[in-house]
């Protein structure tokens, strides 16, 4: 069937129920009729602004040999000229592709925390600890609690950093903490949780900081994402909380909200929440897509096509990143913050075995 046979408007507004990315490709695939509607339509990139509605905020950049063609505000405007529409089309298409492949092997695309709503005994419990999947070692124990409180509702948040400024979020794993030196080993579990994504609101936010902060202000950011809400189960394992369908996370903000404390301390009676091990699952879009965000808060997304095939073979698990590279920055501030024998057990460990 060719497109032709309806008016422009009423295939397009046909087109636009399409929310797979898959289908969307795959319709500017069928003949060539169909491929000029799509671009001319700008098909691709209505699906993309309707998946990433922050989008709309940022100017695209594509890498071309030697130069750099710049398309400003390239989300919202309307584009008329052919080769304009072909390179929007180029642009969108290759943002939705990576969203249009299943994710083999998911990665822990978790950086560092940025801080946590309150903690209990500094570095002891420090956020930091909720990297690492082992939860004890030969001289302590490694995880992260809460302040006690009195009433049993008040939820705790933690604040993450993402690999990079772009990542596709499939999952987030979170296992309670059980304190093994108390009588009946009681597990210090939050009663439900909730998972937001954004990006800083200001340049001055945008910087890595090295180690975590306390009480960070959750006002600096602006959240793009907020999830369901998942119960959580009063157990000592890894439970897995699977997002409804793949979300891009643009600004590589990532909080945890923890909604009520179901455990009580029985020394002092005080509701306390503890975590031994967070990770969230996905994938970094890095090095296709470089984030930058200016002083006006508009966001530059950098596109480099040479990237996109690392990308989407890491997707399809033909080449997965190693864990630990020497210059990581998860790994430098594990150095920095965790006891040296607890650092190394982690860095020669399979992860698996920890699930």
């Amino acid at each position: 069937m060719e497109v032709d046979l309806f008016a422009n408007d009423v295939t397009s507004h046909i087109l636009g129920f399409l929310n797979d990315p898959v289908d969307v490709i795959r319709a500017g695939a069928v003949s060539q009729s169909w491929r000029h509607f799509v671009i001319a339509n700008g098909i691709c990139k209505k699906l993309w602004l309707k998946r990433v509605p922050i989008i709309t905020s940022i100017a695209c950049e594509v890498e071309e040999g030697d130069g750099i063609i710049k398309l400003l505000d390239i989300a919202s405007r309307n584009s008329v000229n052919w080769e304009t529409l072909e390179t929007e089309h180029r642009i969108f298409s290759s943002l939705l592709h990576p969203l249009a492949k299943q994710i083999i092997y998911p990665n822990d695309i978790l950086a560092f925390p940025i801080g946590a709503s309150s903690t209990d005994h500094g570095l002891a419990e420090n956020i930091i600890n909720t990297l690492t999947p082992i939860d004890r070692y030969p001289n302590g124990a490694s995880y992260w609690s809460s302040k006690g409180e009195v009433d049993p509702d008040v939820p705790e948040n933690i604040i993450y950093r993402l690999k990079s400024g772009v990542c596709i979020v499939t999952e987030v794993n979170i296992r309670p903490f059980e304190a093994f030196w108390e009588f009946g080993k009681p597990v210090y579990s939050a009663k439900s949780v909730r998972f937001r994504m954004g990006h800083p609101k200001s340049t001055q936010d945008m910087g890595m900081e090295v180690f975590p902060v306390d009480k960070p202000c959750v006002d600096k950011y602006e959240w793009t994402y907020t999830s369901l809400e998942f119960p959580m189960t009063q157990e000592a394992c890894l439970q897995q909380f699977k997002l409804p369908e793949p979300v891009i996370c643009v600004g590589g903000v990532f909080q945890v909200e923890l909604l009520g404390r179901a455990q009580m301390e029985e020394i002092n009676g005080l509701y306390y929440i503890c975590l031994g091990y967070v990770r969230v699952l996905g994938q970094s879009l890095d090095p296709a897509y470089n984030l930058e965000m200016y002083p006006s808060g508009e966001f530059g997304l950098r596109y480099y096509p040479h990237g996109l095939d690392y990308v989407l073979r890491s997707i399809s698990g033909e080449s997965v990143p190693s864990k630990y590279d020497s210059d990581d920055e998860t790994s430098a501030v594990m150095a920095a913050l965790l006891p040296a024998e607890m650092v190394e057990e982690v860095l020669m460990s399979d992860e698996d075995e920890w699930w």
